[in-house]
């Protein structure tokens, strides 16, 4: 019996630890030395420590794709005032001169030599005009270049949200991976001495030598853990960096902020309504639809006369022509154009903007429709992982009292190397389990924010300032 368990140990162990680079412990090593951490280059500063709302600040101050958004909003706030400076008056200078020859003409219609001397002419005037009605064509032109803006702020609005999300989200991802480093460190040293205690056993002529692979092959199991843990913490924080606009290799630390207490303090109705009102998509759709409106106007305007009324005033301060120095006009002129037929264009333009029209409204809904169900579902996993906070934490601590009295029963020779090997995985996985629950809370907390529209700087419920 003892030979069998002996050739499974072996074979579990070649199977665990052949595409390892680890070397087993002695059996009469008194503990195995510590896997080194991964190498990482020599930080060029001491390494800077944030906290979650200094994390989301550095984002929004330095992401570039924000400051792209900002431009974007800001050329669109440009067209609305050169929209609506046609309504203003305008002013001007205006030139015009000649210089040449000229000859004369008999009544025959034979022309006369040239006149022996070069002649110039000139004048220059100062012009103002102010519309007073040009069909409707101004004002739909503010209407779009409003409804562009409008689209604009409300992108920038959404491309924060969605970075400050992604970097609350990376944040309590560095301090879960952190959380979970510790995790695997504890389950290294709770291995190693359970390697040494099987050790002394074996030596002691009181447990088998199968007992010592088996305890070899758990520790070699924790430091690959270990490892890993380290690797996913600072893949974690390249992350963050690169998200709060830094150089991806840049030192930074997480300030770990309390904890919030484990329950969602909002109703699902309430998220509902606050994100129907409150999320940028739903004002980017209603921007979508005043813009087709405002193409729907421009159509009619387009398809309808053309008139044209502004009064203006003209003064000539200098001109070659005594007659028209310092001479001053004024008057009210008009336009009209009545289109006749234009092969179809202008109806074609107006069916086509009406389409557009029925389009932008029926994004709008499906908009509604994204927003509460997005909302709802956020809802939904924060209330989840509120409940995942108190059963993992019990489950933690029913593990580790299983552990505890399996390792017990091995100490006092009642017990197997495998019953305290199975508590010891147990027990990991539920380390592993009660630790991440902590921060998944605290990311769908702040997903919660996200999903009704509000700034991302505290979670639902506090403990994420």
């Amino acid at each position: 019996m003892i030979a069998l368990v002996r050739h499974a140990a072996v074979a579990m162990v070649a199977l665990s630890l052949g595409a390892q680079a680890f070397a087993a412990p002695r059996a009469d090593a008194a503990q195995p030395s510590v896997a080194p951490a991964p190498a990482a280059p020599a930080p060029l500063a001491p390494a800077q420590t944030y906290t979650f709302a200094q994390a989301v600040a550095a984002t929004l101050a330095h992401n570039p794709q924000i400051a792209a958004a900002q431009q974007t909003l800001e050329a669109a706030q440009q067209s609305v005032l050169a929209a609506r400076a046609g309504y203003g008056p305008t002013l001007s200078v205006n030139g015009n001169g000649s210089l040449g020859t000229f000859g004369a003409s008999t009544s025959s219609g034979v022309t006369g030599a040239p006149a022996s001397s070069v002649t110039g002419t000139g004048t220059a005037t100062i012009a103002a005009s102010l519309p007073i009605f040009d069909g409707g064509k101004t004002r739909v032109a503010v209407e779009s270049a409003e409804a562009q803006a409008a689209s604009a702020q409300a992108a920038l609005r959404q491309t924060e949200q969605d970075l400050a999300l992604q970097a609350g989200t990376q944040f309590f991802t560095v301090l879960k991976d952190e959380g979970l480093v510790n995790v695997q460190q504890q389950v290294l040293t709770q291995n190693q001495a359970q390697l040494a205690m099987t050790q002394a056993k074996v030596r002691a002529g009181v447990a088998p030598q199968s007992d010592v692979i088996q305890a070899e092959a758990q520790v070699a199991q924790a430091e690959v853990a270990l490892l890993q843990a380290r690797a996913n913490v600072l893949t974690a924080k390249a992350s963050l960096a690169g998200t709060m606009g830094a150089e991806t290799t840049a030192s930074i630390e997480a300030a770990s902020p309390e904890a919030p207490a484990a329950r969602v303090a909002v109703a699902s109705g309430q998220v509902i309504a606050t994100a129907l009102a409150s999320r940028p998509e739903i004002a980017k759709a209603n921007a979508g639809v005043q813009a087709s409106q405002a193409q729907l106007d421009t159509a009619y305007v387009n398809a309808g006369p053309q008139i044209g009324i502004n009064v203006g005033a003209g003064y000539t301060p200098v001109s070659t022509s005594r007659d028209l120095n310092n001479t001053t006009s004024y008057g009210l002129t008009g336009t009209i154009s009545l289109p006749l037929f234009d092969s179809g264009k202008g109806k074609a333009e107006i069916a086509s903007a009406q389409a557009g029209l029925k389009s932008a409204r029926a994004q709008l809904d499906a908009a509604r429709a994204s927003v509460s169900q997005d909302a709802y579902q956020a809802y939904l996993n924060a209330v989840q992982a509120a409940a995942n906070v108190t059963a993992t934490e019990a489950a933690r601590t029913a593990a580790d009292q299983a552990l505890s009295v399996a390792q017990g029963r091995y100490r006092a020779g009642v017990g197997t190397i495998i019953e305290v090997i199975t508590a010891e995985t147990t027990a990991a996985q539920a380390d592993v389990n009660a630790t991440s629950a902590v921060y998944d809370y605290q990311s769908a907390l702040i997903t919660l924010e996200h999903a009704q529209g509000a700034p991302i700087v505290a979670g639902v419920g506090g403990g994420t300032q």
